[in-house]
């Protein structure tokens, strides 16, 4: 499988995940030294778990469009993507520009930087 297809599927789990409130996903993926920046701040890869655990962010549906993916050398690489967000129950979505770093040590992905930043709404 290719690296772009690796990371795609990595990150398409990562949103079921999210959707279900299973932090132990991303407690499998990050490290000790993961950092997540989000609109509300800046987190480590555990509190990330956290949060996902606690269920702060139910979504109902979500699409991955405009998915790049970028080599950094050796076994790292970027992948950057497009996110639609719905929440049904509230007849509302919206939309995230997302940057995923990953490295690959001891055959499996580990996600050391994530960054989500939301896209400017006309109007």
């Amino acid at each position: 499988m290719s690296i772009e297809n690796e990371l795609h599927e990595l990150e398409e789990k990562g949103w079921a995940a999210i959707s279900v409130g299973n932090g132990a996903f991303y407690r499998g993926l990050v490290t000790g030294r993961t950092i997540c920046v989000e609109p509300d701040g800046l987190q480590t890869g555990h509190e990330l778990a956290d949060d996902i655990d606690a269920n702060k962010s139910p979504f109902d549906d979500y699409t991955l469009e405009d998915v790049k993916v970028l080599s950094l050398g050796g076994e790292s690489a970027l992948i950057t993507y497009r996110a639609t967000v719905r929440l049904s129950e509230a007849d509302f979505s919206f939309q995230l520009y997302m940057t995923s770093v990953y490295e690959r040590g001891e055959g499996d992905w580990k996600l050391v930087f994530h960054q989500q930043t939301p896209v400017k709404q006309d109007g």
